[in-house]
């Protein structure tokens, strides 16, 4: 259980789960460092009682270490750092400039490696601290017409998971939370479109205007789920065993459920095209890692 003085800072106040986690964690009675690229987004949660930051992840390196700095000396702790901020890149791969994909990428993944980087020599020396990567379904659906997205989100998993083993010897957590669809602005006016158009892609092009379409329809409820995040996380905070990834909404339980399902049958599948690949003789041992 996390202490009643736990610090939060979340990156993407604006608006949807990032606005959601941050006035949950204040009625919780945490202290909370709400941050949006635009500071003048935040007034609502400031007024709730937050500690407003102007925040662009994609900013340089040594710009975010300079922030890292000023956050951790408000409260002289960051307990929670949530890595929220980033937005959806929609459209097949190849109607999406090398540009674009770029940008997706450098919002997505280099920003949360370089924030993170930022804040782990405090958490380190610290021997304490969770960071909460706020990941998507996407990264394990690998949706046609979101590619580009996923494929942020899937690198976002990989680096939790590794993290989560890198940083375990200083007891700094990690976990990857997997949302499916909540009511939020992510996958309306949010959404940004390659700029290369191919209409050959009735699929991608489908699968992307649709999900468009159905913006304020979502089954998800935006407060429940920000609220199960702050309290799953507040709660598990020393837990021995934290799971690397957390499905979070019923349909994303499901639709990762049954992924993982058919990827375990695959495997089954072609196993006699995996395994015997061995120097004859060699024994067995387990991997180093």
């Amino acid at each position: 259980m996390a202490a009643p003085n736990s610090v939060f800072l979340i990156t993407g106040c604006s608006s949807g789960l990032g606005f959601e986690m941050a006035k949950a964690a204040l009625q919780r009675g945490f202290r909370v460092i709400a941050t949006a690229r635009r500071v003048e987004t935040l007034e609502a949660l400031k007024e709730q009682g937050a500690v407003t930051l102007t925040l662009d992840v994609t900013a340089s390196p040594q710009d975010l270490k300079v922030l890292a700095k000023e956050a951790w000396n408000i409260y002289g702790q960051v307990d929670f750092l949530v890595n929220n901020a980033g937005y959806v890149q929609g459209g097949a791969f190849e109607e999406n400039t090398p540009e674009e994909v770029q940008q997706q990428f450098q919002t997505n993944v280099f920003g949360v490696i370089n924030l993170t980087n930022a804040f782990l020599p405090y958490l380190r020396e610290r021997r304490a601290g969770m960071i909460v990567n706020i990941s998507s379904q996407g990264g394990s659906l690998n949706i046609a017409g979101a590619g580009v997205y996923c494929a942020t989100k899937a690198a976002m998993d990989s680096l939790t998971d590794t993290w989560a083993r890198e940083l375990a010897e200083f007891n700094v957590r990690f976990i990857s939370v997997q949302p499916g669809m909540f009511r939020t602005p992510v996958s309306g006016a949010n959404i940004k479109h390659g700029s290369n158009p191919i209409s050959e892609y009735t699929v991608a092009n489908n699968v992307i205007n649709g999900y468009q379409a159905q913006t304020g329809t979502e089954r998800g409820d935006p407060v429940v789920g920000a609220t199960r995040i702050v309290d799953f996380v507040t709660q598990h905070f020393a837990t021995p065993k934290l799971p690397l990834r957390l499905a979070l909404g019923d349909d994303a339980w499901a639709a990762l459920r049954e992924v993982r399902e058919q990827q375990l049958a695959e495997l089954d599948q072609w196993k006699e095209w995996s395994v015997g690949t061995d120097f004859p003789g060699h024994a067995a041992d387990s991997n180093p890692w």
